[in-house]
């Protein structure tokens, strides 16, 4: 029997009940854009982060280029702002920060995700800051501190951190100026389709970035700003809806697997992170780090447990970054060149994770 990295249609088929009440809901109300079940997730999402405000968009790149666009709508960044991040995210990271019109200024991890030590150099040369959760991990409330101390406004790439709580008991989503949520199906939110929210309690950047998602409009025929069109579909809310009564749930069950994995395994040439990485974390990846990629994805097939790798290539080193290509982040780099992620879902049974334990250990 093969281990699957993330059985996406028995994660899903638990809702299928209320997925089908739902779709006949929104079908017959004749009510396919915005509307009562995107209005009450926004409300649902907004409790459950602990912020006033959610806006609800197309997807996760939307959510968190919105941020940036209605900052400098509202004259709080400029045009061109140099917007400092770390090396090792996705790519939709950078991304969003080139669409908005400002510039990426990546620094190198010393650990996996910013530290206040990898801010200090380039920290006077910058407009903002975006942390980014990586693998669900909250970046340290000593970031934040840090960056309010030299009074630059951080925004946060949550889209892989849903649910994660720091040491005050605060949610992802409501550490940062304002947040971007990813609702891709993969997850641990995820929709059937794509999905992205911002959360804040800036009510004026709220109402902002709702504009820009929508035409730039301020009634159905006037304009006052340059928007683009980002809204979720209130069938994928509707789903939301469904499965964020489970994701404290899920996330604590993959917690309890990312502990026995922790626990467990003794096999030197496989490197988890320290055990400090334990804390404030969703699990959306457990990563551990090989010398040989390949040769280790191999092995763990053969033995019938699937992988995935978060992510070969960092940003910088992207065709698409030509511009970025000369500079160089060590530590990133070795990131993306070793790291390989393991089944860590909520619907693994213990003698799965038992399984997963015994092969990595004999790698």
């Amino acid at each position: 029997m093969k281990i699957s990295y993330l059985p996406l249609r028995e994660l899903n088929a638990r809702f299928h009940h209320k997925d089908q009440q739902s779709f006949a809901s929104v079908y017959e109300s004749g009510r396919y854009i915005g509307g009562p079940y995107v209005e009450q997730f926004e409300r649902q999402f907004a409790v459950y982060c602990g912020v006033d405000k959610v806006v609800s968009t197309g997807n996760g790149l939307d959510a968190l280029t919105l941020i940036l666009l209605a900052e400098k709508e509202l004259g709080n960044l400029s045009e061109n702002a140099k917007i400092l991040l770390p090396a090792h995210t996705y790519i939709a990271t950078f991304l969003s920060i080139i669409h908005a019109g400002m510039q990426p200024v990546p620094v190198d991890v010393s650990d996996i995700l910013l530290t206040v030590d990898d801010l200090k150099s380039q920290i006077d040369k910058v407009d903002a800051i975006i942390t980014v959760d990586l693998y669900g991990k909250l970046v340290s409330d000593e970031v934040y501190a840090f960056a309010a101390a030299q009074q630059k406004p951080v925004y946060c790439d949550s889209a892989q951190s849903h649910g994660a709580i720091n040491s005050d008991g605060k949610r992802s989503g409501s550490l940062a100026r304002a947040s971007a949520f990813s609702f891709y199906p993969t997850k641990n939110l995820g929709a059937l389709g794509d999905g992205g929210a911002i959360t804040t309690d800036d009510h004026v950047l709220a109402a902002m970035a709702r504009k820009l998602a929508n035409y730039g409009r301020d009634n159905r025929f006037q304009n006052s700003v340059k928007g683009i069109n980002s809204r979720l579909d209130p069938l994928q809310a509707a789903f939301l809806s469904n499965r964020l009564t489970l994701l404290d749930q899920d996330n604590l069950q993959r917690s309890k697997v990312a502990q026995y994995y922790f626990d467990h395994f003794t096999n030197d040439h496989v490197v988890t992170t320290n055990v400090n990485f334990l804390k404030h974390n969703s699990w959306h990846v457990f990563p551990v780090f090989v010398t040989d990629r390949d040769h280790f994805q191999d092995y763990m097939m053969e033995n019938g447990i699937e992988t995935n790798v978060h992510y070969p290539l960092p940003p910088h080193q992207q065709e698409a970054f030509k511009e970025l290509n000369d500079l160089s982040f060590p530590q990133t780099e070795n990131l993306h060149l070793t790291e390989v992620s393991i089944p860590c879902h909520p619907l693994l049974s213990p003698s799965d994770i038992k399984k997963v334990v015994q092969v990595v250990n004999n790698y």
